[in-house]
């Protein structure tokens, strides 16, 4: 998600809180200098990502580096790069790609260990043309690609995060043929795009107007209910009229499993994007549903819970038992919101992905390890976290790929919640976990950012491993990659020094 997007809304409403005298303004008064770990810290490869890779000679010229996908059956991986323009476009340094606003799709081939050596562009926004108000990106091809995903067919689904479209689409491409598959209304986002096995296609609705058609005028998670993946379709038109202001799709039903604000299905405590004081008071309801992890309990893929991740500052994740009945239509029969104050809290989940081992990852996007983001996403957020955990954060905690479980084995019900803090501390956007059950690639979304990888030590096990960073060559339009080894360390080494600057971080906040 485009962080200036998100904040408007959130600055805005800050800004109403702190003349209500609900946020202290002294929160506003802090020094906007970010506290830098040194760059000897035995663990600043993991819990100061960004910086550390720079300093070992990483690529960070990347710009809206958004999801990446999974094509297992082909051996291939598939990259959004929602703009191009900014440090990718500048003519300086190892990026030197061509300005391209509306975005564009990269393809990696992966080899038998593994590993990606290059990757280059295969599908390409625009044209741009900036004399067309509603759709100065070609209404016809993607603008800014944002979520991806690839169907067992190894056709990849495209969710679009886009101003250069009046609405949103969600498309599906072949290799080939670039088709329309759905629209959401204006003000909204695709998000939450997942399509399992069985071919049935997960879709949220992210913030959309509130001038949007019931039920669509507040944040949606949903589901593609009559349609298979693969199967064919014939692509919706570009909406006009009143079609702008509602959900479309080409082939059978989108079925709202929950909206945003609204009570959690058999829960008469909880709202889907709650987040809560610690004495569980409401801060406030998050509209922006974004990764959905669904995990089966049968073959059929036909009853499962379902975690969805709520991109605000804090974070939430909600999680529901959804069934579909023999109609084919969902039904969400319980559910709560996830409890992270075992891991200090969460921060903008953005997005997710599920683990080969059938445990949800998702991504927490935009830590404060930049003076962008410092001074933006986190010195006029921290009161809120502070109310929310009860007391002074740190900022090391927050910019991790976290799995979740659903409990019960121990006689306790929730979730357990763990950050693999091994796994590196960027702005996450998603992590896709390899057949070999061990090496993870992900997007880092923002400008000047890195390419990442990890792998793990053991099969099945995020919580000790190898972080690696890419150096990028250039050759015409494909990027070839060197790989370069940050470190190796394992959860429980790099939480107790995350623990163990608890004291320095309240000192800089105070």
């Amino acid at each position: 998600m485009e962080l200036p997007k998100l904040l408007t809304s959130l600055l805005a409403r800050t800004a109403l809180a702190v003349l209500a005298g609900l946020i202290p303004t002294a929160v506003f008064a802090q020094e906007a200098e970010p506290w830098v770990l040194p760059g000897d810290h035995p663990h600043a490869a993991f819990i100061d990502s960004h910086n550390y890779a720079i300093a070992q000679g990483a690529t960070a010229e990347w710009r809206k580096m958004e999801w990446v996908a999974l094509d297992a059956a082909n051996g291939k991986l598939y990259y959004a790069i929602s703009t191009i323009n900014n440090t990718m476009a500048d003519s300086e340094g190892d990026l030197q790609v061509t300005e391209n606003l509306c975005g564009a799709i990269y393809m990696a081939e992966l080899d038998e260990a593994g590993n990606i050596n290059s990757m280059a562009p295969v599908l390409v926004g625009g044209p741009y043309d900036e004399s067309n108000e509603e759709y100065p990106c070609n209404p016809d091809a993607i603008a800014n690609p944002d979520n991806l995903f690839v169907d067992a067919q190894g056709n990849l689904w495209i969710g679009e995060d886009t101003d250069n479209h009046l609405n949103n689409f969600l498309w599906m491409w072949n290799g080939t043929e670039l088709k329309r598959f759905a629209s959401v209304p204006r003000g909204g986002e695709v998000t939450g795009l997942r399509v399992e096995a069985t071919g049935t296609v997960f879709m949220n609705v992210q913030h959309p107007s509130a001038m949007s058609r019931y039920p669509y005028n507040r944040g949606t998670v949903g589901v593609i209910s009559g349609y298979v993946a693969g199967d064919e379709f014939e692509p919706i038109a570009v909406p006009e009229g009143s079609d702008a202001r509602t959900v479309l799709v080409a082939s059978g039903e989108y079925q709202v499993i929950a909206r945003a604000g609204e009570p959690i299905a058999g829960n008469d405590s909880e709202l889907y994007g709650q987040v809560s004081d610690v004495d569980g008071n409401l801060i406030f309801r998050c509209n922006s549903p974004d990764g959905n992890m669904f995990l089966p309990i049968d073959e059929a893929g036909s009853e499962g819970y379902l975690y969805t991740n709520y991109e605000c500052l804090p974070g939430a994740v909600s999680r529901v038992y959804i069934q579909q009945d023999e109609d084919g239509m969902w039904n969400a029969i319980e559910g709560e919101m996830v409890d992270f104050s075992g891991v200090n809290g969460t921060w903008q989940n953005c997005g997710a992905s599920v683990t080969p081992w059938n445990t949800a990852l998702t991504s927490e996007e935009y830590p404060a390890d930049n003076q962008e983001d410092w001074e933006e996403a986190w010195l006029p957020y921290q009161e809120w976290l502070v109310a929310h955990l009860g007391k002074q954060p740190n900022q090391y905690d927050y910019g991790y790929q976290v799995e979740i479980t659903p409990a019960g084995e121990d006689g306790l019900l929730g979730d357990v919640v763990q950050k693999h803090y091994v796994m590196g501390r960027f702005s996450m956007e998603n992590a896709v976990i390899l057949p070999d059950n061990k090496t993870a690639y992900y997007g880092d979304d923002g400008t000047n950012r890195v390419l990442y990888k990890f792998v793990a030590a053991a099969e099945g096990d995020l919580s000790a491993g190898t972080l690696y960073a890419a150096k990028v060559t250039q050759d015409g339009d494909t990027l070839n990659l060197e790989w370069i080894e940050l470190g190796s360390s394992t959860d429980a080494e790099i939480e107790a020094s995350i623990r163990a600057l608890d004291g320095e971080a309240v000192a800089v906040a105070n």
